[in-house]
């Protein structure tokens, strides 16, 4: 049996003259389950980006949130 190995060099998704760092695949943090090539600085500023999003629509309902203001709901599971 011949056993191969990937010899590939992975390039960062958004590949430009700021990457920096050790480029490797990285798990999606937006549950696509599709892993993308990035370097450590664009891994970072995905990091930053989600923290962001996490911040700005968080899981739970702000206190002053009421659904019969506009008829919207902030859950999915109506």
């Amino acid at each position: 049996m011949t056993e191969t190995t990937n010899t590939e060099t992975a390039t960062c998704i958004a590949d430009g003259p700021d990457c920096t760092g050790d480029v490797e695949y990285r798990d999606a943090l937006s549950g696509t389950g599709v892993a993308h090539p990035r370097c450590d600085k664009h891994w970072q500023d995905r990091l930053d980006l989600e923290d962001d999003l996490r911040r700005r629509y968080p899981a739970h309902a702000p206190a002053d949130f009421d659904p019969t203001y506009a008829g919207e709901r902030w859950d999915e599971d109506y």
